[in-house]
């Protein structure tokens, strides 16, 4: 028999790194099944086992605490399972899940680099297969810290692995990872305000630089070779590593990985929940955990710059509660050049920028009107298109010209605007793109070339 190991997140040659970022499912279930060991009698908190239908947690989180998280690891297993065919698994998996490193003897641990997986890192997803083809069995093990959010990450990783025996590219396991912990009610974004500062603070990483990154932990591997040969010299015989030996050098390595986590969720959450996506994303989820011959351009090569531009508009617009059903660009629209009575559209005021079937010129002057009325919110005030005096509920327009944006201008109820590009032109009811969900209403707006426009 065959004995494979699968190191989580992990690159050809070792561990896979988890990020742990500080964010966690939301909302509490009953806890009815749910089984608790022994209690510890210290005052000091020691590992103890907790039991649910799915998992098995040893942790020294107090009672109520790990009767939480095993709450909220059931809901992260129910989301991937129904996202992934549910498949179901064969036996519970197993879970460290560490609050102090201090509590823990050697024996508690059974692997010899949990203290840096967990103390260095923030926590892992060991894994080993037994057997081939159909014959195969994967185990997998979570070890992760108690920070919000380690452990949700980590289970999606045991899950792929017990349910499939793979988890995908790197890009793909470890932004679907995180997809764990940022998706809120009808797939919204709520994630760490520092995952959106950074996205928002630098130039997004190109598609083509995501999906062909690679193993990105490689730097995070050598640090915990590295550590491991350094013990091995130091003190021969010592069954741990300990996380004395883990260094600033090895924390930058850490962070660099997690850096590239962030892009990845942003393109993985942009391909789940755009509607325009979606399908073909699971498509090439499903290929992956298969183990079959599927390549991204293989489903979007069609749609590679759709993608490419929705990715960008995507990182660069995202914000707490943002949806991309409500803010999906439509490419099915038929444009032409307005003429006579111009071209007529349908703006709706809980949607993104919409297409209003009118072309463009750079520099030329067009007429425009809109009739009907719309709210930014339930218990907003009716307003035209017009909008607020500051601003909200107004008109607003941009030209779209091969796949980039121009700056957005204002419109209002009626008037006149020089095109600033030639191009598409796309309207949409001014608010926060994360408070689209709440609006209601519509305007029909019309465009057509200004009076004395050639």
């Amino acid at each position: 028999m065959r004995h494979r190991t699968h190191l989580s997140g992990h690159t050809s040659r070792g561990f896979l790194i988890p990020y742990f970022l500080l964010a966690a499912i939301g909302g509490h279930a009953a806890l009815a099944g749910f089984s608790r060991g022994e209690e510890p009698s210290e005052v000091k908190l020691l590992p103890a086992d907790y039991r649910s239908p799915r998992l098995l947690v040893h942790t020294d989180l107090p009672r109520e605490e790990a009767e939480r998280l095993l709450v909220r690891l059931e809901a992260t297993l129910d989301v991937v399972a129904r996202y992934w065919g549910g498949r179901p698994l064969r036996e519970p998996i197993e879970c460290y899940v560490v609050a102090d490193l201090e509590s823990w003897s050697e024996a508690s641990l059974p692997h010899p680099v949990v203290r840096v997986l967990i103390g260095g890192v923030g926590g892992a997803t060991l894994g080993r297969t037994e057997g081939q083809g159909r014959q195969a069995h994967c185990d997998a093990k979570v070890y992760a810290s108690a920070e919000p959010g380690v452990a949700e990450h980590e289970i999606v990783h045991a899950y792929c692995l017990h349910a499939f025996g793979a988890t995908g590219p790197d890009w793909y396991k470890e932004g679907m990872a995180e997809m764990a912990q940022y998706r809120g009610a009808a797939g919204e974004v709520r994630c760490p305000p520092e995952v959106i500062d950074y996205l928002h603070g630098h130039a997004p990483l190109a598609l083509a630089n995501v999906v062909d990154s690679g193993p990105f932990t490689g730097a995070v591997n050598d640090s915990i070779n590295k550590v491991v040969e350094r013990s091995a010299a130091a003190r021969p015989g010592v069954r741990h590593e300990p996380l004395a030996d883990w260094t600033e050098a090895d924390t930058d390595a850490v962070q660099t990985a997690r850096e590239n986590y962030r892009w990845c969720w942003a393109l993985c959450h942009m391909l789940c929940e755009n509607p325009n996506y979606a399908e073909r994303f699971r498509l090439l989820g499903q290929s992956y955990l298969a183990g079959q011959p599927a390549s991204f351009d293989d489903l979007f090569g069609g749609a590679a710059d759709e993608v490419a531009f929705e990715y960008r508009f995507f990182v660069e617009h995202v914000e707490q509660g943002y949806r991309l059903d409500l803010c999906r660009w439509d490419w099915t629209k038929k444009f032409r050049t307005p003429t006579g009575n111009g071209v007529s559209s349908r703006v709706e005021a809980a949607q993104g920028y919409q297409p209003s079937g009118s072309l463009v010129e750079a520099g030329q002057e067009y007429a425009y009107s809109a009739r009907g009325s719309w709210r930014t919110g339930v218990a907003a005030e009716s307003n035209d298109a017009d909008g607020r005096e500051d601003g909200g509920g107004r008109l607003e327009a941009v030209v779209l010209t091969d796949f980039a944006l121009s700056a957005p201008f204002d419109l209002g109820r009626q008037g006149t605007f020089i095109a600033p590009a030639s191009g598409q032109l796309y309207l949409r009811c001014r608010d926060a793109w994360g408070q689209l969900a709440d609006n209601s209403g519509a305007v029909t707006v019309r465009t057509k070339p200004a009076a004395g426009a050639r």
